[in-house]
């Protein structure tokens, strides 16, 4: 298995990755999801990044857990009790599979919509996405063995990026496109 814990040159092949895994969750979920999309910084074309599929999966009854939770561990994620985020519950790759991470949200919810914002505005905001993807490369040779440290060094630029997207969002009229899968 190639390390994970790096940041990458953008590789066109991880939107086939997303498109294989999403769809398969689509199979199992139906219409329990209203969303399944791409997300983070793998879902941006140019984007250099943790080769990681990131994929966010947007329900009407986040509460619900029993009504998700045995479709997705079908497919091959295990639920992350432990994850210390309580807008999003937590999946991971069965352990020696490739890395993704699987993120549910509570449709409509301010964390669902920052997320599909974020990756939309880097999408069409080229020189954001660079200076973002050198700040990654940066952390990620500060704090190669350090990933708290890399993850909150991240913070103030994430900040910065989601203030000017918001703007924008308001000076386009931004809506989520479609769902991705």
């Amino acid at each position: 298995m190639e390390d994970q814990w790096r940041i990458a040159t953008y590789d066109a092949a991880w939107r086939q990755m997303f498109l294989e895994t999403g769809m398969t969750l689509r199979e199992a979920l139906g219409e329990t999801a209203v969303r399944i999309d791409h997300v983070g910084s793998t879902s941006i074309v140019g984007m250099d990044a943790k080769p990681i599929i990131d994929i966010q999966i947007s329900v009407t009854n986040y509460d619900g857990l029993l009504n998700y939770k045995h479709e997705i561990e079908a497919v091959g994620f295990v639920f992350r009790e432990e994850n210390p985020d309580k807008t999003k519950r937590y999946f991971r790759e069965i352990p020696g599979s490739r890395r993704t991470h699987v993120h549910v949200r509570q449709a409509g919810s301010f964390s669902e919509q920052m997320n599909l914002l974020f990756r939309d505005y880097l999408r069409e905001h080229p020189e954001e996405r660079l200076n973002y993807a050198e700040e990654k490369h940066r952390l990620m040779a500060l704090y190669k063995d350090q990933r708290p440290k890399y993850v909150e060094g991240k913070g103030p630029m994430v900040w910065s990026i989601l203030e000017k997207a918001h703007i924008w969002s308001q000076e386009i009229g931004w809506q989520p496109a479609k769902s991705d899968a």
